[in-house]
């Protein structure tokens, strides 16, 4: 399946590719994607891999058609994530397309980003150090009661800043096994993404978001629901969307607890944002433990 990342830059289109591609997935994906490439002119693409699986063989003409279709208005395309895949794709993508391609590890998304933007942003004098404006806040939730206390400040500082606030949660991906796969007898395990159950689940957990936000009394509040691992997944939208302020909860204990837990480390000293980290009252933590 394909996953839109919502960007803001008009010369930057970002998705994810999950799985293994089917040509269904192309015909649903590609008539939203299509408008923005005409719209822009020439983009630069990236593309992000999680547990991605290659395309079937109707998928894979589709690829080509699209790709040659298009060949002419990509500026820079990055691949980001898997090396084995990576690797190869970008091997086998620059033959076809004018664009200069790039592999970058998942750790490297923030490079990636900077190599994208790169040719489209102008060369300006430097300006004079100020601090930044909070416009954009970012709460990451796994709906605990320590996310919960957190996102009580980001309310507060949206509020005072005049600011939009994202609420955002990350589901993992729905894994099965193929039916070659014994666990009682061993040998290969050969996890497969179910995409099915694991759109279900980002429809429930988006509903519950929404009721959410809807209870905040917030005249600016949008929600996102992405797939894949928090960190990486906090990190590019963060990246993506240009977010002033990340808001996190210092520990969670349920559902996606690492969410709130090691995460929190991980994006303080991932993205090049502000980050709030709100622990728990003492009382309280010992109370929702």
């Amino acid at each position: 399946m394909f996953q839109e990342i919502p960007v803001n830059d008009e010369h930057i289109i970002a998705f994810k590719a999950i799985g293994k591609l089917t040509h269904d997935d192309y015909q649903e994906f590609l008539p939203r994607l299509e408008p923005l490439i005409e719209k822009a002119g020439t983009v630069s693409v990236l593309l992000e891999l999680e547990n991605f699986h290659g395309w079937d063989l109707a998928a894979a003409k589709d690829d080509y058609a699209f790709g040659k279709k298009y060949a002419n208005n990509f500026r820079r395309i990055a691949i980001v994530g898997e090396k084995r895949w990576g690797r190869w794709l970008a091997r086998f993508a620059r033959p076809f397309t004018g664009a200069e391609v790039r592999y970058f590890e998942r750790d490297d998304l923030q490079q990636a980003w900077d190599w994208l933007r790169e040719p489209f942003v102008k060369q300006a004098a430097a300006a004079a150090v100020k601090l930044p404006e909070w416009r954009h806040v970012l709460m990451p939730t796994d709906f605990s009661a320590h996310a919960e206390h957190a996102l009580q400040r980001a309310v507060e500082i949206t509020r005072r800043y005049g600011a939009r606030l994202t609420l955002m949660t990350v589901v993992e991906e729905a894994l099965v096994y193929d039916e070659l796969y014994d666990p009682l007898e061993g040998g290969f395990a050969y996890p497969i993404v179910d995409t099915e159950l694991t759109q279900m689940q980002m429809d429930n957990t988006r509903k519950r978001l929404e009721e959410k936000a809807a209870g905040l009394g917030l005249s600016n509040v949008t929600v996102e629901v992405t797939v894949g691992t928090p960190k990486s997944a906090i990190h590019s939208y963060a990246e993506a969307q240009q977010v002033d302020l990340v808001v996190m909860g210092s520990h969670g204990r349920r559902g996606l607890a690492r969410l709130l837990g090691s995460t929190t480390h991980a994006v303080l000293h991932g993205v090049r944002c502000d980050v709030l980290s709100v622990p728990m009252p003492v009382a309280a933590d010992k109370h929702a433990g």
